[in-house]
């Protein structure tokens, strides 16, 4: 190979390598780094008076990202005044028609899919809660206003009530830490060194596996979903 065509061939990466240095900083692009940005920067007015739940939704990621503002989801019921009841609370369905309802005391009314799920971002994966309430033989969660009024391994998860309507289910919940989708794994659908605190594991009572006692007969240790969908409400297939 002709020795200025070995060079040109050298450095014509390295060149775009450079380029993409400049751009983007030396650990990547600047909007994707250092602190996150304020709440009315990412929800606009809407941040004036919701700061606390703005504040944060930006710090957990919002509902599956910032991009998704309010007013997606919210539409304005009284334009140009505000105070209670002036946006609309669409239940989870009206946009997400695929997955169906799972053991929720919520069917049909604007708090359903929230047993498990939170609307205004979760550190946890999927929006997962990270008090997950428990629900009786009788579809029902266990009242509470304080945490005394749960077991000692409870906590109590409160109905995020604005204007006195609840806007997720409330009770005695399991606090749930859900950071990977590995199956039998600390952090995930089933607890490794916890049995019976995985977030699926906490509400079985009756199962014949991973149940919330900790006990069970043994089963795959693997992801759940591909044997228990969403859409079939986690029905085996």
């Amino acid at each position: 190979m002709p020795r200025d065509a070995a060079v040109t061939r050298i450095a014509l990466p390295l060149i775009a390598v450079a380029a993409l240095l400049a751009a983007c900083g030396d650990h990547g692009a600047t909007q994707y780094s250092g602190e996150a940005p304020p709440a009315d920067r990412v929800y606009g007015q809407c941040a004036f008076c919701h700061d606390e739940l703005a504040t944060a939704m930006v710090a957990d990621g919002g509902h599956g990202g910032l991009q998704i503002k309010c007013v997606s989801c919210h539409q304005d019921l009284t334009p140009g005044v505000v105070g209670c009841g002036h946006r609309s609370v669409p239940r989870c369905p009206d946009c997400h028609r695929a997955p169906i309802t799972h053991h929720d005391p919520a069917v049909a009314a604007p708090q359903q899919c929230t047993i498990c799920h939170t609307p205004h971002g979760s550190p946890n994966l999927l929006l997962i809660r990270t008090g997950v309430p428990l629900s009786d033989a009788d579809n029902m969660t266990t009242p509470c206003t304080v945490e005394p009024d749960c077991p000692t391994t409870q906590l109590c998860a409160g109905t995020n009530a604005i204007c006195g309507t609840p806007s997720r289910t409330g009770g005695c919940a399991a606090p749930i830490v859900f950071d990977n989708l590995d199956g039998q794994a600390d952090g995930s659908f089933a607890s490794a060194t916890r049995p019976g605190t995985g977030l699926c594991e906490v509400c079985h009572t009756t199962t014949r596996y991973y149940r919330s006692d900790g006990l069970g007969e043994p089963h795959f240790t693997q992801a759940c979903y591909p044997c228990h969908p969403h859409p079939r409400s986690f029905a085996p297939q």
